[in-house]
């Protein structure tokens, strides 16, 4: 959990340009860089996010937590990712 948060946290505080832009963060960090999810993985993770009313990538952010490490990961990636910019 604390290394979901820690990557969230840097990602919450460096991520610029709206949702479509945060998309293309995530992707390069858990899809090139981490390994954490294949290319089709995650084009079916975003897919979904998109049709689900809501922010999309904060959506994607909360699944890729949970996918990582359960409930608190989720929580994690959340808290990480949005309250830099709160």
């Amino acid at each position: 959990m604390l290394e979901v948060l820690w990557i969230f946290l840097k990602l919450g505080c460096s991520s610029f340009g709206g949702p479509v832009a945060h998309l293309g963060y995530f992707r390069s960090a858990f899809v090139e860089r981490r390994g954490w999810l294949s290319e089709a993985a995650y084009a079916d993770l975003v897919a979904l996010c998109q049709f689900l009313p809501g922010p999309a990538s904060s959506q994607v952010g909360f699944a890729i937590g949970l996918g990582r490490a359960g409930i608190p990961g989720a929580l994690a990636a959340w808290a990480g990712f949005t309250l830099p910019s709160a």
